[in-house]
């Protein structure tokens, strides 16, 4: 089977997407624009924050074996990590253009989810960039 001519071309699939940035081997496209992907620039900026507490279950422990003050007390030791914020993502279009996407984190395996996929982004800017001899 072949294609008549005049058909419209299959549009090229996405590589990798970051919340509303979508790439394909030679073009970014975000709701601000598509641009070459060999022009653009990525860039990010971490704003989560870890604290750390006391978890229910300890505390539930500690009152149950409140009559063994020193075994109670080694509950309270127990602390859990909870990661909450967001991670800022820009891409710099020629002309000054650019277009920023907040992605909420919740767990440490989202963060690295989305450090992971802008370092992929950044190593197509690369390869394309390498392609054009830029």
């Amino acid at each position: 089977m072949t294609l008549a001519h005049g058909a419209p071309q299959q549009p090229a699939p996405f590589l990798v997407s970051i919340g509303n940035i979508h790439a394909t081997q030679h073009h970014a496209v975000t709701p601000g624009g598509t641009w070459p992907i060999g022009e653009i620039n990525v860039s990010t900026a971490d704003q989560t924050q870890v604290t750390t507490h006391t978890p229910a279950w300890a505390i539930v422990m500690v009152v149950l074996f409140i009559w063994f003050f020193l075994l109670s007390l080694l509950f309270l030791l127990a602390r859990e990590s909870r990661i909450s914020g967001f991670i800022t993502v820009t891409v710099w279009g020629p002309g000054g253009q650019s277009y920023v996407e907040h992605l909420p984190v919740a767990t440490e395996a989202q963060r690295v989810d989305v450090f992971n996929r802008v370092t992929y982004l950044q190593s197509l800017i690369g390869a394309e960039r390498h392609r054009l001899g830029r």
